[in-house]
C-alpha cells in the first residue's frame, strides 16, 4: 500500500478550459501526482489530486502554490490522507 494525501478542487464548468492548464501545470511540476476526474457535480467539474507520501510530504509546496494562483477562488478541499494500491 501506498500513503499519500489528496485533494479535491472544484471549477465551475465554465473555468474547465482555465483550470485543465492550471492541472496540466501541477502535473509537470509534480509527475508523481495521480489526477482523475470525478464525476461532475452541481455544474462543476471535479477533480481528485493525489500525492505520493515519500518520507516527506510532496504536496506541501503544491498548496501554497495553489493558494497563490487561486484567482478564482476555485474549491480545494484537502489534505486528505490515504492509502492507496498494493505495495
Amino acid at each position: 500500500m501506498k500513503e499519500e494525501y489528496n485533494y479535491t478542487l472544484t471549477v465551475p464548468l465554465h473555468d474547465l478550459a482555465e483550470a485543465e492548464v492550471l492541472l496540466a501545470e501541477i502535473q509537470a511540476d509534480n509527475p508523481q501526482m495521480r489526477l482523475s476526474r470525478k464525476p461532475d457535480s452541481r455544474g462543476s467539474a471535479r477533480f481528485y489530486l493525489c500525492f505520493p507520501y515519500a518520507g516527506t510530504r510532496t504536496d506541501l509546496r503544491f498548496k501554497e502554490w495553489f493558494t497563490s494562483r487561486n484567482s478564482k477562488k476555485w474549491d480545494l478541499f484537502g489534505p486528505n490522507y490515504g492509502v492507496w494500491g498494493l505495495a
